[in-house]
């Protein structure tokens, strides 16, 4: 086989290797590109993307009584549909759990939503949470759970991601006394990306590459 048909041959496969790896359709520039030559044939790699909306409770530390305060966060994620996992992170640290009269608590909520074109989420699922909890009794142990697209299918879209909390904490930089009510909440979405040799340190999202 002579030199310019291996190489053809190569090309093909390694066409055919990397769109069977995105879920949409390959780019007709980066196919004819690396039909071409003028690109090298990438590598598949994933691509996480960090939402963390993680809080810790401090106050001034200029009262005698600790006081509490309320704290909300939110965060719109897009999910397209080569997302291939998201895995979420979640524990709470409460000082000094009072009992039935403690009314400190961290609520989260996950929710599918539509797309409104934008990026921002609309009609949203709230009937169907796709993560709830409600961390009222204490401190909520560490929590991690993994949304696996191909053992559990999930919807595309814009997921709305809301916690709320109330804590309190004093800063007087008196170790022994200082204490902060916080909690932990990460959101990774994991999606496949391609390395060019040309690029190593650069894995773009495939995403970007589909028509």
């Amino acid at each position: 086989m002579s030199g310019l048909r291996t190489r053809t041959m190569s090309a093909i496969m390694a066409v055919l290797f990397v769109s069977m790896a995105m879920p949409g359709c390959l780019s007709l520039v980066l196919g004819r590109e690396m039909m071409e030559s003028a690109r090298g044939f990438p590598e598949v790699q994933e691509k996480p993307t960090l939402y963390d909306l993680s809080h810790t409770f401090v106050i001034d530390g200029t009262e005698l009584l600790p006081t509490q305060s309320q704290k909300t966060l939110y965060e719109p994620i897009p999910i397209d549909d080569t997302v291939r996992e998201v895995v979420i992170y979640f524990e709470t640290s409460v000082n000094y759990f009072l009992g039935d009269a403690d009314i400190r608590y961290v609520h989260v909520e996950l929710l599918w939503c539509e797309d409104d074109g934008a990026g921002n989420p609309l009609n949203c699922d709230q009937s169907n949470p796709i993560y709830e909890v409600m961390a009222d009794n204490g401190s909520y142990e560490p929590e991690r759970i993994e949304l696996d697209r191909n053992e559990n299918p999930f919807e595309s879209g814009i997921w709305s991601l809301t916690v709320d909390g109330r804590g309190t904490g004093w800063n007087t930089g008196v170790t022994i006394v200082d204490e902060q009510d916080s909690w932990i909440l990460r959101v990774t979405v994991v999606r496949p990306c391609l390395a060019f040799p040309e690029s190593p340190d650069v894995c773009t999202p495939t995403i970007e590459f589909e028509d």
